[in-house]
């Protein structure tokens, strides 16, 4: 059965693992198409709040190795900004929780990085999607000047539609990085 976002029966299998094994599981052996991966992402993520599935990739970050491959091979499809932001967020949180530089780590943002840029030229970003992008790279103190400035331009757009959440998210994250915004902040 097909349905927006690729196949339903994958997605379900998704939903239906229980813990990170599970999850790698059906990933090495099921079809993923470029809009599952952000779902597999953050699945991980959520998995990682267990303090066992944390530590198993603590002592072992190259279980993400076959996710960060996956997603690299998707990476000129990669434009969507809520799916952006799900893989930033998901990545951040899995790196600060593991205290692990994931495998690839830096080819890795520089694609993602690279994709928000491209996406934020033609694409409106919602409120959480421009927060969850801003908290991401600013929680693992990733820097870019170019990206916080487009990025600066999403949020005035859309301030009516920030909650106090993205709003605490988004000033946290350019303070954090030290990015100067006077469009914002004055």
């Amino acid at each position: 059965q097909q349905r927006r976002g690729g196949d339903y029966s994958a997605t379900q299998k998704i939903r239906n693992c229980k813990n990170i094994k599970e999850l790698f599981e059906v990933q090495r052996y099921a079809e993923i198409s470029h809009f599952q991966i952000s779902f597999y992402w953050n699945q991980a993520a959520k998995f990682i709040s267990d303090e066992s599935e944390c530590q198993k990739i603590q002592n072992n970050p190259e279980l993400l190795k076959p996710l960060v491959e996956k997603t690299l091979t998707f990476s000129n499809k990669l434009r969507n900004p809520r799916t952006l932001a799900i893989i930033t967020h998901a990545i951040a949180k899995i790196s600060f929780r593991t205290g692990k530089t994931i495998i690839d780590s830096e080819k890795l943002w520089k694609v993602l990085e690279g994709n928000i840029v491209e996406a934020a030229k033609d694409e409106t970003f919602d409120s959480r999607s421009c927060a969850n992008i801003l908290w991401a790279f600013a929680k693992i103190n990733r820097t870019s000047h170019h990206l916080f400035t487009l990025m600066e331009e999403k949020v005035l757009f859309g301030i009516n539609d920030f909650n106090s959440q993205d709003i605490a998210n988004t000033v946290w994250a350019y303070a954090t990085v030290r990015h100067s915004s006077p469009n914002l902040f004055d």
